[in-house]
């Protein structure tokens, strides 16, 4: 009799694999670890590992927010993620200056009530947040550094003058249509540049 597939992708289970025939394991993982209960889903370091990736989970949903596709312009796009990432950074340094200074490298990795066991253990390791905290700040200096290769910057710099000019022609042509007197057009070169720096600043 020809055997039927497993419904559910060996990928999603347990990674362990058997002793007696090597086949992979059908048992699913201990939440947020890559091994079952049988292959050392109950050891120590396996369960800091799964709470520490589950931890990292909640922050990352915490953080994240998808739309729907939108088109965008390639260089507006890199400098929004500048400014999206800057944004980032300050909010985690937020969450990493509310830590207590224990808290900052060591973490409770295990908690066991019963037993000879028992109580709770914690071990130096960077939090959670401290970490997401050093990986934004290295993706901030990334694209920034994106950003100046690709000459952002520059092309601010350039859509600027070429803004001033078509403002410029602009006022000439208002003032040729306004027809003028002598003492007009004196005031026009003191006039215009100061309300210019108004409107900039």
């Amino acid at each position: 009799m020809k055997r039927e597939p497993d419904p559910v992708p060996i990928k999603q289970r347990c990674t362990g694999h058997s002793s007696r025939t090597g086949e992979p394991c059908k048992l699913w993982p201990v939440k947020g670890a890559t091994v079952c209960h049988k292959h050392g889903g109950r050891a120590k370091q396996v369960k800091a590992k799964a709470e520490e990736r589950l931890a990292e989970q909640r922050i990352r949903r915490a953080m994240a927010t998808y739309g729907e596709p939108i088109e965008i312009d390639p260089a507006a796009a890199l400098l929004a993620e500048v400014h999206r990432t800057a944004g980032h950074v300050a909010w985690l340094q937020e969450q990493v200056a509310q830590l207590d200074d224990k808290d900052v490298g060591w973490g409770k990795t295990r908690v066991k009530t019963g037993g000879e066991d028992h109580g709770t253990t914690e071990e130096a390791k960077p939090n959670a947040w401290l970490v997401l905290y050093q990986e934004e700040r290295k993706h901030l200096v990334r694209v920034c550094a994106e950003a100046i290769r690709c000459g952002i910057e520059e092309r601010r710099v350039k859509l600027a003058e070429s803004q001033g000019q078509l403002v410029a022609g602009v006022i000439r042509a208002i003032l040729g249509d306004l027809h003028l007197s002598v003492e007009q057009q004196a005031m026009v070169s003191e006039v215009v540049p100061r309300r210019l720096r108004e409107l900039a600043a």
